[in-house]
């Protein structure tokens, strides 16, 4: 097997995914990345961040990722900065096909989501949920399908009434 470390400044570049971290470690025998120190990846308007990355594969295609310690999710929604996002102690994605299909969030998960009209895609309002676990299960075009929750807490607001400490959660980046 091979084992392939990266110190310093690392980047990662494929076609449907970039990283950056401090130092990466990759173990053809698992077929693990490991990315420590604050990695930040990205795809399309879609980045993940925490304090370590791990990500398998099968084969050359992404199976899953895991993101632990301080987790954040962000996806930018329109050209008016609204962004969703997802933050936890834990954030599990997983692929199907290169893309998200499933992703369990647990520990301190806090979300703002903006829905949108299934008609013609404008913004209906803002989401702010705070719950221990969830699940998302996303469809093959990138719309989300289903939310499942244990006990949540949140609020549905009018984008014309939203406060401004709801536009962004805490660990925002």
């Amino acid at each position: 097997y091979r084992k392939v470390h990266g110190y310093r400044k690392v980047r990662a570049y494929r076609t449907d995914v970039q990283a950056v971290c401090d130092s990466m470690v990759f173990c053809s025998l698992d077929s693990c990345l490991t990315m420590y120190n604050d990695p930040i990846a990205w795809s399309g308007e879609r980045q993940l961040i925490g304090e370590v990355m791990k990500v398998y594969f099968n084969d050359s295609t992404v199976r899953m990722a895991q993101v632990i310690g301080q987790a954040l999710s962000v996806e930018k929604v329109d050209d008016d900065n609204h962004y969703n996002q997802l933050s936890s102690r834990l954030l599990d994605a997983y692929f199907d096909d290169g893309a998200i299909r499933r992703v369990v969030s647990t520990g301190n998960v806090r979300s703002v989501f903006y829905p949108q009209d299934s008609k013609d895609s404008t913004l209906t309002g803002l989401n702010y949920m705070e719950t221990d676990t969830m699940r998302m299960f996303v469809s093959a075009d990138r719309k989300l399908e289903k939310i499942r929750t244990s006990r949540a807490s949140g609020t549905m607001y009018p984008l014309t009434q939203i406060p401004p400490e709801r536009y962004r959660l805490p660990d925002f980046a």
